[in-house]
């Protein structure tokens, strides 16, 4: 992560700024970071980096661990993140699909959105099984290693896949696709039939089936996704749950505001022709 230093915009901007970058790097962290790590991280000093922490713990966003010396996101942080991801017009719009489609199978459910190169999470629907085998909220996919992410590869902005060739792709698990060639012919595939697997690609023993949801105007808003283990979701998942995949698609799409016509494309939105 490049360091933060003054600009034009000033000191008090650029410590706010500092400070948010905090937040999500130990958010996405998933664990408590100490002071040297986010100091390395940002490329500035130990006691810069101190004082922005001790302002997030008075404001009560982050917990300190006496005990470790290290941080970690609060209660009322993770209150704040349900809140806004539950007020996300697209999560109002899938919630009712959403459980439809958990009740149908028992999968877990999950609705995300792109976010620059990569892929967020932003509401779960906790599937029936004892073993919970989901994504939590808040969580960041990878474009190339996730069901979710090649979606937004195929339905997305266009210079997303430009961009995410400019560096090697890195191996997640041994069945990632890796090769740019081999991924191109992936998402081609995936923008003709509408949806996408990755089965062991994130995480070995885990399988998602995606599709996409379009907004009132046409435009790609998210990804509604079952997730479960291989061995109840298979590399070649049965026709009828990725049919129920595709239905919960088209009904949050069309709760969005939007009609197939409009994009002059199939039943659930698929790229005209021209651009299959």
């Amino acid at each position: 992560m490049p360091p933060i230093s003054g600009h034009k915009t000033g000191e008090g901007v650029q410590a706010v700024v500092l400070a948010l970058h905090m937040l999500e790097f130990v958010a996405q962290s998933q664990r408590a970071v100490g002071v040297t790590e986010l100091a390395r991280a940002f490329g500035t000093t130990k006691s810069r980096i101190h004082r922005h922490l001790q302002t997030l713990v008075g404001a009560g966003y982050l917990i300190h661990d006496a005990e470790s010396e290290r941080y970690r996101v609060s209660a009322r942080l993770m209150a704040l993140g349900q809140q806004v991801s539950e007020g996300h017009e697209v999560t109002v719009a899938a919630r009712p699909a959403m459980r439809e489609l958990r009740d149908l199978f028992g999968h877990s459910v999950a609705l995300s959105v792109p976010e620059g190169q990569h892929v967020r999470i932003i509401a779960t629907m906790p599937g029936t099984s004892n073993v919970e085998m989901g994504v939590k909220p808040g969580s960041l996919l990878a474009m190339h290693a996730s069901a979710q992410g090649k979606i937004a590869l195929a339905f997305g902005d266009e210079s997303l896949m430009r961009t995410l060739m400019q560096a090697p792709l890195e191996p997640l698990t041994p069945n990632t696709l890796t090769d740019a060639v081999e991924l191109a012919a992936n998402i081609h595939a995936v923008r003709q039939r509408g949806w996408a697997v990755a089965p062991n690609e994130a995480m070995i023993g885990l399988n998602t089936i995606a599709a996409p949801v379009f907004d009132a105007l046409g435009h790609f808003a998210g990804i509604i996704a079952v997730v479960d283990s291989i061995q109840f979701i298979p590399a070649e998942p049965e026709r009828a749950v990725v049919e129920a995949v595709k239905a919960a698609a088209r009904r949050i799409s069309a709760d969005l505001g939007y009609r197939p016509a409009a994009r002059g494309a199939g039943p659930i939105g698929l790229k005209s022709a021209k651009n299959a």
